[in-house]
């Protein structure tokens, strides 16, 4: 009887898929497509260049970082953290990362006043996103930083109240890397 192979391997994927035709691998990419969001979310974002590729990220960012808690739905920071990489993997796109980077911060912000809520993680997490989005900011070219810099000055208003030492982290944050745009 013939020993089962093990699960395999992608180069054994790889040389069942380079024996077939274009055709045959334009429909399994299609059923893929048809089958499971997140292969069309990832497919639409690399392939399709569109402001519409954001919507199911910045969906997911909401669902994870501004659930629904009067019908149970619980925060998840990694699930939000991990839609941002997604995105960033499938499109390599840093402006559409950039507005991904924001959203998880205002959501979690928006979150966190309207609920008053928040723990150490939370906040950590929040304000680590909004550090790693102020330096890709920093960065970039100046429509970039003219783009996004009425953003991030909303976020540091919002979470000007919130304890936790958090709307001081983010005001530091921006007041460092753009220390003009800062009014006292």
């Amino acid at each position: 009887m013939p020993k089962r192979s093990q699960t395999p391997k992608w180069q054994d994927v790889r040389r069942t898929l380079s024996s077939k035709g274009q055709r045959e691998l334009l429909n399994l990419i299609r059923d893929l497509y048809a089958q499971y969001p997140d292969v069309k979310d990832f497919i639409n974002a690399r392939y399709v260049v569109s402001t519409a590729n954001l919507k199911p990220y910045q969906r997911t960012i909401q669902e994870s970082l501004y659930p629904d808690v009067i019908h149970g739905e619980d925060l998840d920071l990694e699930r939000g953290q991990k839609a941002i990489r997604d995105y960033q993997k499938a499109t390599n796109d840093p402006i559409g990362t950039l507005d991904l980077m924001l959203h998880y911060v205002e959501c979690g912000t928006s979150f966190a006043t309207t609920y008053s809520y928040g723990d150490e993680e939370f906040f950590e997490s929040l304000d680590e996103m909004f550090t790693q989005a102020v330096k890709m900011i920093k960065q970039s070219e100046q429509e970039t930083i003219d783009k996004f810099l009425p953003r991030l000055k909303a976020i540091v208003q919002e979470a000007e109240d919130i304890g936790w030492g958090y709307g001081d982290a983010v005001y530091g944050t921006l007041e460092d890397a753009f220390p003009e745009e800062i009014e006292t």
